[in-house]
């Protein structure tokens, strides 16, 4: 992922995720997001819906933006609830929020990313 739309992904101050699956079309605002490497992170606080999604239909898309800049981001999901990245995870989320619990970590790769500016191409930006 180009640096360019880590910038973006990063100083974004609105989110949304969509999925599709049993519960039919989902969409959900975001409060943490993080780019690791070339995944970005979210953090399953509240989202029973989107989980139970993902697991059945792993393509989503992700748009952040701010203002009139931003980018969609189209991924692969993995939702999990074991492993490193997970624990890790849960230790970092009770220091910053103590008042909330982990329930999952969603692991996007992203497959495409679309620039949705007002006037922009429509190019994939990872191409």
């Amino acid at each position: 992922m180009h640096e360019q739309i880590r910038r973006i992904i990063i100083g974004s101050d609105a989110y949304a995720l969509a999925t599709s699956g049993p519960y039919g079309v989902n969409v959900v605002p975001l409060s943490v997001v993080e780019v690791r490497d070339d995944e970005i992170h979210l953090y399953d606080f509240f989202m029973s819906k989107t989980a139970e999604n993902i697991k059945a239909v792993p393509e989503v898309a992700l748009a952040c933006w701010q203002g009139f800049r931003g980018v969609q981001v189209k991924a692969e999901a993995v939702y999990e609830t074991s492993g490193e990245v997970y624990e890790a995870a849960v230790t970092e989320m009770k220091e910053r929020f103590p008042d909330r619990m982990l329930a999952g970590v969603i692991r996007l790769t992203p497959t495409a990313v679309y620039d949705v500016a007002p006037g922009a191409s429509g190019d994939d930006l990872l191409r």
